[in-house]
């Protein structure tokens, strides 16, 4: 029996998922009204995502991203708050992020009232799941939302999402997954001119999390290959902002190209002055740190996981070793 419930339940997930989709495409005709289907929809969505144990993938992400639409308009004209249906939505698309990411290409998830709708989902009066979900799918229209020459949201509205998030992830438990798509949806507001004077101190202490993100990531790419990412983040006068930032290229020196790290030489000299090495122990308690958590995360881990976790550390580890040799008058 032990052997046979989780296979139901996996089998019940996958049914309801098909449920959903024959649901989506059914035409209406009456008695069948438009609200009977939408409830038909949610029911059946709510079956297939809302257990953590068996998450279906999704064959077609814009009958989903149909329904999402649906219920967050509703929502925000002050309709009935979906909040556990746009929550399953929103897991169901975080969950199949490559067929989701080529379907946003032909959807509008740019569109004023959508992004107003989902930047809502981070204030504090939302269920901790809800926020999640919304977090785990913000990257994927990262793209569209933060890698643009011109601004699709007003500076006061920058900065509030900026407060929202930095209040969600605090809320939040710092799963992996967490840590990887706050930093990610960082990383693309740290890139863009627009946002990174909104980026709030909370914010910029997520790097401390920045072993969480794939080295293939475009979004960690475009920030460390960038020369001019160093010097404007010096110009924030931050200096918790400059030496976490100084940590992730430290991580990743060996594969910096040489305009950055001559950059990175420079901003290490002119923090660390004579004996004073404050700036350079920020910087090595931010990996120290990093490698306390994630040293007593291997413990814990067996497997892949465990291989990701040695794997960290060992750049950690790297990182560290960088630092120390980037003291003033070492090149």
């Amino acid at each position: 029996m032990e052997l046979i419930a989780p296979l139901s339940k996996k089998e019940i997930t996958q049914r309801s998922y098909d449920l959903f989709r024959v649901v989506m495409q059914a035409p209406i005709s009456p008695p069948y009204t438009q609200e009977k289907k939408w409830e038909a929809s949610r029911l059946a969505l709510r079956g297939a995502y809302k257990c953590d144990e068996f998450l279906p993938s999704v064959e077609d992400p814009q009958e989903i991203l149909a329904f999402l639409e649906h219920h967050l308009e509703f929502t925000g004209r002050g309709g009935r708050d979906h909040h556990e249906p746009i929550q399953n939505a929103l897991r169901a698309l975080a969950h199949s992020p490559g067929p989701t990411i080529e379907a946003l290409r032909r959807f509008a998830p740019t569109h004023p009232s959508f992004v107003h709708n989902i930047c809502c989902l981070f204030q504090n009066d939302k269920p901790p799941q809800l926020c999640k979900a919304a977090l785990l799918f913000l990257p994927l229209i990262g793209d569209r939302l933060f890698d643009v020459s011109h601004p699709i949201m007003r500076p006061g509205q920058m900065m509030s999402l900026c407060m929202d998030l930095a209040s969600v992830v605090e809320r939040l438990e710092h799963t992996r997954d967490v840590q990887r798509a706050s930093l990610v949806v960082l990383l693309r507001m740290i890139n863009s001119p627009h946002w990174r004077p909104h980026i709030v101190p909370e914010n910029w202490r997520l790097l401390e999390y920045f072993g969480s993100v794939p080295d293939d990531d475009i979004s960690l790419r475009s920030c460390i290959d960038n020369p001019e990412l160093i010097d404007a983040i010096s110009a924030l006068k931050n200096t918790d902002a400059l030496a976490l930032w100084s940590a992730v290229l430290c991580w990743k020196y060996e594969e910096l190209i040489p305009q950055v790290q001559k950059r990175l030489k420079a901003v290490m000299k002119e923090n660390v002055p004579g004996d004073n090495r404050s700036f350079l122990d920020a910087c090595l308690l931010i990996i120290n740190r990093r490698l306390t958590v994630v040293g007593e995360a291997l413990e814990r881990s067996t497997g892949p996981a465990a291989d990701a976790l040695e794997t960290e550390i060992d750049s950690l580890r790297q990182a560290r070793v960088s630092l120390v040799a980037l003291r003033v008058g070492e090149d």
